[in-house]
């Protein structure tokens, strides 16, 4: 994950233990039914988004009197139908969505039906009133669908109004100078290396001269002349260690989520971060370079993540007598900021039985824990807390898989070693040469046993590494949250708007006399059917009916407000010309609704090939990247095995 706290481990199945034909067939059969009900519901959800806004205006345009000739269930040909208050209603091939046909609604001098026939001009309120409820019922399906998702609860990320910054790269991770995206470096300086180009940028000093970067590209060792830019997060002065508390003097509540979000969204040209140094309180302002590995985003370089979470507190140890609690997050030990959970670990044994204090954040508070002291070995256990070391993904078809894990799965023990970070989980699945590993989590509230999780290997550039097929995370994920409709509606509404105001500032800019600033969101980088759909797949994969109906909820609701935009052939431009109609008690001149309506049809047309051409674009490019082979290639000495990989599951999603 691009916050930094997630380690993947995956593989497909090894030939170590055979596989009776019975029991692949069952996995076969149970990958196709889990395939299916997302595609169907894909399918339904998306197209009733559709179907209920073409229904809206059917219902007003019955209501007001005006022309209805058909209503179509579905596009393409039609398969079936019947006559009811004059309305021919079908069912059409593709069953997606459907469409109303209502020339009345034409705001051109003689509207005509599909044969020919003249009717007469439909007044400007009925007219605005028909092309207002396709939104409307847009925006009542939303609410419906969010007082149910109300009552059972949505996915939502855990609170947290802080974020602790892991590592701050000294240099950009650009790819220029001949350096591409999909090259394998195998050398810096002559010297082996085994990372991708943004690991290694943690390493290059700021002021660091020109580079030779020695890349694997089609199987041929090529040499790079590499001139590295300092980056302005450095420059700045942030550094690891600094909890950032505020973007653009916004105090945030969902921790790295909303950082990345304050970031994207940021309309001036600095960006402004309030941080902890210790007992310090500082600002630091730049101007964010563009982010290449998200689509030159203006998204943080530096790795942060949410402060560290308890899982659990076990009674009569040192934890539970300081008053620790269950998801209590931990800030910082003696007024240092704690990185994670190991280093905490670390930073008391070093302390050889000294008194130590604890900062934790609870329920929106920061609250200083009495004085601790831990003599002989310290440990997670002797301390008494457990971490939260959460699966995020199961990986299909692998050990893990077959072994029962399930995603929201928070791992305690391997071999009855506790397991305090993905890192360590990682390590020791690596060191196990295949051999079972009795792995203990927590589901439900309840411990269990996984027994006999057997790692696979597997070959990554020529070396051979044991995993299981978990992609993990250092924190909770997620949690259940129950917010309003009003409030999943309002956020809709903040979000589309702020998009909106962003796409459209160069051009507010120009007309006001004002300086375009920084322009972080473009056409680009939006989404169209192509990519809202593989969106959606995502959140279905992740979080399953719950971050489904999530979306849906969403996609309407976006329906709903982009077709009240005021431009010819949305609903937004047939109110504006009725409502202009209705003002000055003439009708628009022919010549100009046609022109005008033929420029923003084919705009939009445009607009959704552009959209559509970006949205194959990005994701042929991420299938480029993750099924990309390097060949072979000599090199001075052996390269070292990566120290994660990213399971396909951990894929950014496109951006909004």
């Amino acid at each position: 994950q691009y916050a930094g706290i997630s380690v993947a481990v995956w593989t497909g199945q090894g030939g170590v233990k055979p596989v009776n034909a019975e029991v692949i067939s069952v996995e076969h059969i149970l990958f196709a039914l889990n395939m299916t009900w997302k595609i169907l519901f894909i399918a339904f959800f998306f197209g009733f988004c559709i179907f209920i806004h073409e229904f809206g205006h059917l219902v007003a345009a019955l209501w007001q009197g005006l022309r209805v000739e058909r209503f179509s269930l579905g596009f393409g040909k039609k398969l079936f139908g019947f006559k009811r208050f004059g309305v021919e209603f079908i069912v059409s091939a593709l069953p997606f969505g459907g469409y109303v046909a209502l020339p009345q609604l034409d705001p051109t001098d003689q509207p005509v039906t599909s044969d020919g026939e003249k009717l007469p001009p439909g007044r400007p309120l009925p007219r605005a009133i028909t092309a207002f409820a396709g939104p409307l019922f847009n925006v009542l399906f939303g609410f419906a669908l969010a007082t149910v998702m109300w009552l059972v609860g949505v996915w939502e990320p855990v609170p947290a109004r802080s974020c602790v910054v892991v590592e701050v790269p000294p240099t950009l991770p650009l790819y220029k100078d001949g350096l591409k995206m999909e090259d394998h470096i195998v050398a810096l300086n002559g010297e082996p290396v085994h990372a991708v180009w943004e690991e290694l940028c943690f390493s290059i000093p700021a002021d660091a001269p020109e580079q030779t970067v020695t890349v694997n590209r089609n199987g041929e060792a090529i040499d790079l002349r590499y001139t590295p830019e300092p980056n302005p997060e450095w420059l700045a002065g942030l550094r690891s260690g600094d909890r950032i508390v505020a973007v653009n003097g916004k105090p945030f509540k969902r921790g790295t989520e909303e950082l990345q979000m304050e970031y994207v969204y940021s309309d001036g040209p600095e960006v402004e971060l309030t941080v902890l140094d210790g007992e310090e309180r500082k600002v630091i302002s730049y101007v964010p370079a563009p982010n290449p590995m998200m689509e030159n985003l203006g998204l943080p370089f530096f790795v942060a993540r949410n402060p560290v979470t308890l899982g659990g507190v076990l009674p009569g140890t040192p934890a539970a007598d300081v008053g620790l609690q269950v998801g209590d997050q931990l800030l910082a030990l003696n007024g240092q900021s704690i990185l994670s959970a190991r280093k905490l670990l670390a930073d008391i044994e070093a302390l050889q039985g000294e008194p130590f204090t604890l900062l934790v954040a609870r329920q929106n508070q920061e609250i200083t824990l009495p004085e601790m002291r831990l003599a002989g070995d310290v440990s997670a256990k002797s301390l008494g807390l457990l971490f939260a070391v959460t699966v995020r993904t199961v990986v299909p078809d692998t050990p893990a898989s077959r072994a029962g894990f399930q995603p929201n799965d928070r791992l305690v023990a391997v071999n009855g070693e506790e397991v305090t970070d993905s890192e360590m989980f990682t390590e020791i699945v690596r060191a196990s040469d295949g051999k079972p590993l009795d792995v203990t989590v927590i589901r439900d509230g309840k411990e269990r046993v996984l027994s006999n999780v057997q790692a696979k290997p597997v070959t990554i550039d020529g070396k051979e590494v044991y995993q299981v097929g978990l992609a993990l995370i250092d924190s909770v994920p997620r949690i259940i949250g129950h917010p309003s409709p009003w409030e999943q509606f309002e956020n809709v509404v903040s979000t589309t708007g702020r998009t909106l105001k962003l796409l459209f500032k160069p051009l507010t800019a120009k007309l006001g006399g004002a300086p375009a600033g920084r322009a972080q969101v473009k056409v680009r980088h939006m989404s169209g059917p192509l990519g809202i759909i593989l969106m959606l797949w995502y959140k279905l994969k992740l979080e399953g009916l719950r971050g489904g109906l999530s979306f849906i909820i969403l996609i309407t609701f976006s329906l709903a407000l982009i077709n009240l935009l005021p431009f010819p052939v949305l609903d937004g431009g047939h109110i504006l010309f009725a409502g202009i109609e209705g003002i000055t008690r003439r009708r628009m001149p022919v010549k100009v609704m046609l022109v005008l309506q033929n420029v923003f049809a084919f705009l939009l047309i445009a607009l959704m090939v552009y959209i559509t051409f970006f949205d194959g674009s990005r994701i042929f490019k991420r299938l480029r990247l993750f099924f990309a082979e390097p060949a072979p290639v000599q090199t001075e000495a052996p390269a070292q095995p990566a120290e994660a990989e990213t399971a396909p599951e951990a894929l950014p999603e496109a951006a909004p």
